[in-house]
């Protein structure tokens, strides 16, 4: 009997969704990615979402396609990670690993200037390995997301240097030897996406998406654009620099934060853009950051709770599609 006859019918649910997820991030960007070519298929279906949500707000919810996790490599609970990946399996979720290569000091941020130095002579070979050969071991997908958001040197992460040559290196160092040990896996270079990201980029040989950052602040609209701004308004710029590479595009980390009007309106012009627009074909995934900000933005911002619920999400999802029925 062939094995997938064998699966439980729970089972065989969790791996098509696994291969529409896929369908949709690896389709060409010439066209529309629908899973299947279903007549009946959302508007939304050309658009995997995902969800980092260490709180376990969507744990239940079958929504989410990508589920999104970060490590240290340099303190690696290996058990954990494992256990991750099979619970991302279990949920039928691809799973989005975030990398993060702090450096071996006391303090993880010291040493930065020494960083991509010691990545080339190999003395993050064992770090490389054990989360790889990890990966490589887990029978699911997985996209690697390697030292994002490194085009902004704010001394929050070691690897986000005002050297574009040293990170283009480890990168490129980073994939080659990842890649020895996990060939399926898919790797997404992300910065948040200013305007010098492009100086960072490490080749297409070694990206198969690009990720950017993407936030929807209130406090931060009306400070420096004089008042608030929509999905499309934030996303635009970004998007065309991401876009200008011929690489699908993922928003890896999306937050929206502020009074219950702005956050209801940005999501439903979120999903309304996305179901509505041909504006962003090259966007194949939108991964939510859900949790309160770790550290403080600058400018008096503090840190803003990107936290939704389910229900709020769908709510925003069904508002939009209502809107444009009407049209």
């Amino acid at each position: 009997m062939p094995v997938l006859a064998r699966l439980r019918p729970a089972h065989l649910c969790l791996q098509r969704l696994l291969l529409a997820c896929l369908i949709v991030m690896l389709a060409p960007m010439t066209e529309p990615a629908t899973p299947y070519g279903d007549a009946h298929a959302s508007p939304l279906d050309h658009v995997a979402f995902g969800i980092y949500d260490p709180n376990g707000g969507f744990a239940r919810d079958d929504q989410p396609a990508i589920e999104h996790i970060f490590v240290f490599w340099q303190a690696l609970d290996l058990r954990d990670f494992r256990r991750r990946l099979d619970q991302a399996r279990a949920r039928g979720r691809i799973m989005m690993v975030t990398v993060e290569p702090f450096t071996r000091a006391p303090n993880w941020r010291d040493g930065g200037d020494r960083l991509f130095q010691e990545i080339l002579r190999g003395e993050f070979r064992q770090e490389i390995s054990t989360i790889c050969g990890a990966i490589g071991d887990f029978d699911g997908r997985v996209l690697v997301r390697w030292g994002h958001e490194m085009e902004n040197p704010t001394g929050r992460y070691p690897w986000a240097r005002r050297d574009a040559r040293g990170y283009q290196a480890a990168f490129r160092h980073f994939v080659d030897q990842c890649r020895s040990f996990a060939p399926e896996a898919r790797y997404v270079w992300s910065p948040i996406g200013e305007r010098n990201m492009g100086a960072y980029y490490p080749g297409s040989a070694h990206v198969d998406f690009v990720g950017v950052s993407l936030w929807g602040l209130q406090s931060y609209d009306e400070q420096f654009h004089g008042g608030v701004r929509d999905f499309p308004a934030t996303f635009r710029e970004k998007y065309d620099r991401a876009a200008r590479f011929g690489k699908p595009v993922i928003i890896a980390e999306l937050g929206i934060s502020g009074n219950r009007t702005y956050r209801e309106t940005w999501m439903r012009s979120l999903f309304e853009t996305l179901a509505g627009s041909e504006r962003f074909r090259a966007l194949r995934a939108v991964v939510y950051f859900n949790d309160k900000e770790p550290h403080h933005w600058p400018f008096g911002l503090g840190s803003p709770d990107w936290r939704v619920t389910p229900a709020q999400w769908r709510a925003a999802q069904a508002s939009a599609l209502q809107r444009l029925a009407a049209r």
